[in-house]
């Protein structure tokens, strides 16, 4: 932003340090204003005819801009939904299922969307692929109280070389 002789315009509009319309002055009046009132004379629109300039302390207008800055910063944050990953096997046991269920359901209730996967099947165990499906799908079908399915079950990879096995999960929308 242009303050005081950084602004070049021969004509301004003017609002006055409490908000009031003082009009349409030349840059020196403006400047004699602002120094009169002990504050900055600020360009706020530069594109419009005349352009509009405002009394204003700068350094108070300035670290009320930079707080209002990370406020939008930090609700973007709080707005953006986190995706955590839970890794399978295809020989998992049943009281592992149960233990990556509870984290799953966790990460779901906090709001997190979760990727359910089983990665890098190679060599021989390329032929359990379809198990491999079934043991993620089974993951989802019991998470489906809590979660919608986002992608279904799916395979990618090189047959016969590298197998990954994916289900992402989503929480529920509210009506």
């Amino acid at each position: 932003m242009k303050i005081n002789s950084e602004i070049s315009c021969p004509e301004l509009r003017v609002i006055g340090a409490n908000n009031e319309m003082i009009g349409i002055i030349t840059l020196a009046q403006a400047l004699k204003l602002a120094d009169e009132a002990g504050m900055d004379l600020v360009l706020i629109t530069e594109t419009s005819k005349p352009p509009v300039a405002k009394i204003i302390d700068y350094s108070k207008f300035r670290y009320e801009q930079i707080k209002k800055e990370k406020t939008q910063r930090k609700e973007q944050r709080k707005n953006m939904v986190d995706i955590k990953e839970v890794q399978l096997s295809i020989g998992i046991q049943e009281n592992e299922i149960a233990f990556k269920l509870n984290k799953a359901r966790e990460f779901i209730v906090d709001g997190d969307k979760v990727k359910v996967c089983i990665n890098r099947l190679r060599g021989r165990k390329t032929q359990l692929a379809d198990k491999g499906v079934a043991v993620v799908s089974q993951f989802a079908e019991r998470m489906l109280d809590i979660a919608d399915i986002e992608t279904p079950v799916a395979k990618s990879g090189v047959p016969g070389r590298n197998i990954n096995i994916m289900v992402m999960l989503a929480p529920k929308k509210k009506k």
